[in-house]
C-alpha cells in the first residue's frame, strides 16, 4: 500500500484524524497521502447554484487544505519523503471517495468522527454512514481524542458464523507486519443465544486461517457485543480494532440500535474496516 486518502471537513475531529493518519502513514511506510474535501452541499430547491459561489467554495477549500498540509508536514520527519496531494471538488462525499480511490489506487481511506462522543455523531450522519458501509477500500475511523502511538496489539473481532476463505488474511497480516504488532482474535457471543453446533468447526477454521500469526484467541459472551469489544480493547491496551462490517453483526448493529448507549464513554481505539475478499 503506497497511497491513502484522508477525508476532512476541517472540523477539529477531522483535523485530528489527519494528524493521526500522518503518524500512522510514517510508521507503516506509506509514501503518499491525498487530502480530500468535498464542498458539495445538497440543494433542496430548484434555484441553480451560482458558478461564482462554487468558485469561491473551491478556493476556500483549497486554502484550508493547504493549511492542513502545512500542519502535517510539521508532524512528519524532515526526511520522510512523504508526497501530499490536495483534492477538492463539488462531488458528494461517498461518490468522491469512490472516484479518488480508483484514480489514485489508494489502499486506505481515513475519516474522523465529527460528534460529541467517539463514533456517536459520525455514525448518525447519512454521508458518513454510507461511506462506512460502501467505501471500496478499507476505512479507518479515528475517534476524536485518539493520538497516534506505536500499536503493539491489534484486535480482530470476528463472527464465528462467518468464517470463510474470503477473510482478508493477507491484509490482516500486512498490518501486523508493518505495525510490528501482536494479534488478539476476539469472538463475542450474545449471552441469550443458544449453543450453535457449528461453533466448534468454525473455531477450527479460524485457527486454520490465522494460526500463522501466532495470535491469542479470546471467546466471551455478554448482553452487548459493542460493550464487550470496546471493553476488551481497553483492558488489553490495544491500539487498533479490525473487523469486516458486512459480515459481522457487531458493526451492522451500530446502525440499528442506540449508538450513544453503547459508545459514550467507551474506548478511543481506532476502528479499521476491512473488505471481505468476495465483495
Amino acid at each position: 500500500m503506497n497511497t491513502i486518502i484522508i477525508t476532512t471537513d476541517f472540523s477539529e475531529p477531522a483535523m485530528n484524524a489527519a494528524r493521526y493518519a500522518a503518524g500512522l502513514a510514517e510508521a507503516v511506510g506509506i509514501s503518499r497521502m491525498v487530502l480530500y474535501h468535498s464542498y458539495y452541499v445538497p440543494v433542496a430547491t430548484d434555484v441553480p447554484v451560482v458558478e461564482a459561489d462554487l468558485a469561491l467554495a473551491h478556493e476556500e477549500s483549497l486554502s484550508a487544505l493547504e493549511t492542513l498540509e502545512q500542519e502535517i508536514h510539521l508532524i512528519l520527519e524532515q526526511d520522510s519523503g512523504m508526497i501530499i496531494d490536495l483534492v477538492t471538488n463539488n462531488v458528494p462525499l461517498v461518490t468522491g471517495v469512490k472516484q479518488l480511490a480508483g484514480q489514485q489506487l489508494a489502499g486506505l481511506v481515513v475519516a474522523g468522527t465529527t460528534g460529541k462522543s467517539r463514533l456517536e455523531k459520525f455514525l448518525s450522519g447519512s454521508n458518513t454512514t454510507s461511506l462506512a458501509s460502501s467505501c471500496p477500500v478499507p476505512l479507518l475511523i479515528v475517534p476524536k481524542e485518539a493520538t497516534f502511538e506505536p500499536v503493539r496489539k491489534v484486535i480482530f473481532a470476528c463472527d464465528l458464523k462467518q468464517v470463510s476463505r474470503s477473510t482478508p488474511v493477507g491484509e490482516i497480516g500486512w498490518w501486523l507486519e508493518h505495525l510490528e504488532a501482536d494479534l488478539l482474535v476476539l469472538n463475542v457471543a450474545l449471552a441469550d443465544r443458544r449453543f450453535d453446533p457449528d461453533t466448534i468447526p468454525q473455531q477450527y477454521k479460524i485457527h486454520e486461517l490465522l494460526d500463522s500469526f501466532h495470535p491469542e484467541y479470546h471467546y466471551s459472551e455478554g448482553d452487548d457485543i459493542i460493550e464487550e469489544i470496546t471493553g476488551f480493547a481497553e483492558e488489553e491496551g490495544a491500539g487498533l480494532v479490525i473487523t469486516i462490517p458486512k459480515t459481522y453483526g457487531f458493526f451492522e448493529g451500530l446502525f440499528h440500535r442506540s449508538v450513544s448507549k453503547r459508545l459514550a464513554g467507551k474506548t478511543e481505539v481506532p476502528l479499521l474496516l476491512l473488505k471481505d475478499k468476495d465483495l
